[in-house]
């Protein structure tokens, strides 16, 4: 591993955390507005996120400190949309269509999970399975699924979940980090930062269907 390319993991994953504002722009604008209007805001967000990556990408136009964050990102993304648009658009689903409390927890997984799968796997990895095409660690894998366990455990007793106590809140965390980890080891075809906290947040919502029924 070159010591350059980890630091620059590290900025990008810095990066990454930065955007859970857009859960704090939700939060805001539904205490104040409500929750439809809350996802307006953001699907405005998304509009914009998109547009300038079309500036980017079809115009080769560059904003000059937009221009210095792209340095972080990886080479597969020079030529095509951004995680942050993909995050953004995943945030925007799973409150639109899970419990708010599913929705965040399934949002800090895939922002916390996978900061810890990428950073172990890149300074400890050493077991890389072939069936997960010799790229994704065990080792990052395993502390990507602890990390889940310890943000659903964190939010989701501190959030509650109406309807259930804290004793079964178990299964739901469970169910949401199991999903988190498998999708980030078994789809690497599409953007993690989409299907991770949708899927998750799936797994999640029907355990919490299942046990409150």
């Amino acid at each position: 591993m070159v010591a350059g390319s980890y630091h620059k993991e590290i900025i990008r994953k810095v990066i990454h955390v930065s955007v859970l504002g857009y859960l704090a722009v939700y939060f805001i604008f539904a205490a104040w507005l409500g929750h439809r209007a809350a996802l307006l805001m953001l699907a405005g967000l998304l509009l914009i996120a998109v547009f300038l990556e079309y500036l980017r990408l079809k115009l080769k136009l560059n904003i000059p400190l937009l221009k210095y964050l792209y340095n972080f990102r990886r080479r597969s993304e020079a030529d095509r949309l951004g995680a942050e648009v993909y995050f953004l658009l995943g945030v925007l689903i799973s409150l639109a269509m899970f419990d708010t409390a599913v929705a965040v927890a399934a949002v800090l997984m895939a922002v916390f999970g996978d900061m810890a799968a990428a950073l172990v796997g890149m300074k400890l990895g050493r077991i890389r399975p072939k069936v997960f095409g010799g790229e994704k660690s065990l080792e990052g894998a395993s502390a990507g699924l602890l990390v889940n366990f310890a943000v659903g455990i964190l939010y989701l007793r501190t959030a509650g979940l109406e309807g259930l106590g804290g004793h079964m809140l178990w299964p739901v965390v469970v169910a949401m980090a199991l999903t988190a980890s498998v999708v980030e080891l078994t789809i690497p075809r599409i953007n993690d930062n989409l299907t991770i906290p949708v899927l998750s947040g799936c797994a999640g919502q029907l355990t919490v269907m299942l046990l409150s029924g």
